[in-house]
């Protein structure tokens, strides 16, 4: 039996009741695997609540159509049976990386574990279910979902579409697998209509965040002979147009629009939230390792960390960072 599976189902074993959560600024593939998580546990005949940090982005909404997901903001939201519950962590392999929720529920539930597939924190490998190489965290909800044999409805078919569509840029990221499309294929069998998960994700966003994508580009410094392009999201971006910090971040893929463009900075912060460092790189960049380096996380060519620093700095650090591809 695969090591992992049978974590998850000592896991299972020892708990009857559970929180689920994702990574602060969720996505599609977070949202998409809380809500197929959800189903997959009340089918065992457990007991199952969705509490993130952050509201769902508008264009994600689709995902959470009977309005599972809470948004946590202290603790008079908890079942009074609180200390019964354990946590399971999605789409993030560092526990306080869930944002606010880890400060509420760190010290109250009895245990948690972690699903995920990015690189780092090899240490919670063993004890988690931790697989670098799957294209996304729903593709691991999938497989676990068959792997116990529990039914797939429509919702939870298209939530694990919507998820993997993200996490493998419309199938065209390194990780997209003969598996990744075998389980794309068996969730439109189930009814997914895959033009309408794509105009849900991207042609759906509102004319504010693209306002605000438009100063995001206007920040563009071009760096090493065009090779590498860096911009800003700044607070006073989000206060200014009204959009969707979510949606601004989105932004940092479009350089790779430009020929011969390989890599992809956006240093980001939210209004009242951390500096954060984004990038993005083609081929044998490897930014998992910067990202691991400074406490963050990711994949190969896609990973980011926060920034203990001022805005200022933190661009400044992105900067040095990553030259040390293009000496």
């Amino acid at each position: 039996m695969n090591k992992s599976i049978q974590k998850l189902g000592e896991f299972l074993k020892r708990n009857d009741k559970f929180i689920i959560s994702t990574h602060e600024s969720p996505d599609a593939d977070g949202l998409g695997s809380e809500i197929a998580f959800i189903d997959f546990l009340r089918q065992l005949g457990k007991t199952a609540i969705i509490f993130n940090s952050d509201p769902t982005p508008d264009i994600c909404n689709f995902i959470d159509v009977d309005k599972e997901i809470n948004i946590l903001k202290d603790t008079s939201q908890l079942p009074d049976d609180i200390e019964e519950y354990s946590q399971f962590v999605l789409d993030t392999n560092d526990y306080d990386n869930i944002g606010s929720a880890y400060r509420v529920l760190s010290g109250l539930v009895k245990e948690y574990f972690i699903i995920d597939h990015h690189e780092g924190f090899l240490d919670k490998t063993d004890e988690n279910y931790v697989k670098v190489e799957s294209s996304s965290v729903a593709e691991i909800v999938f497989t676990i979902m068959e792997h116990y044999g529990v039914k797939l409805n429509f919702r939870t078919a298209q939530a694990l579409f919507a998820g993997i569509v993200f996490d493998t840029g419309s199938f065209r990221y390194p990780k997209t697998t003969s598996e990744t499309l075998r389980i794309a294929s068996v969730l439109v069998s189930h009814g997914v209509n895959p033009f309408r998960v794509y105009e849900h994700l991207y042609e759906s966003n509102s004319l504010a965040s693209f306002q605000l994508r438009s100063m995001i580009l206007g920040t563009m410094e071009v760096m090493h002979n065009g090779r590498m392009v860096i911009m800003k999201l700044t607070p006073e971006m989000v206060i200014e147009t009204g959009g969707s910090f979510s949606e601004g971040e989105a932004t940092i893929n479009m350089p790779f629009t430009v020929k011969g463009v390989i890599a992809s900075v956006l240093v980001k912060q939210d209004v009242n939230g951390p500096v954060k460092i984004s990038m993005r790189t083609k081929g044998d960049l490897d930014v998992a390792s910067i990202a691991i380096k400074n406490g963050g996380g990711g994949h190969k060519n896609a990973a980011g960390f926060k920034a203990n620093m001022s805005f200022d700095q933190a661009y400044n650090q992105a900067i040095l960072e990553m030259a040390k591809f293009f000496k």
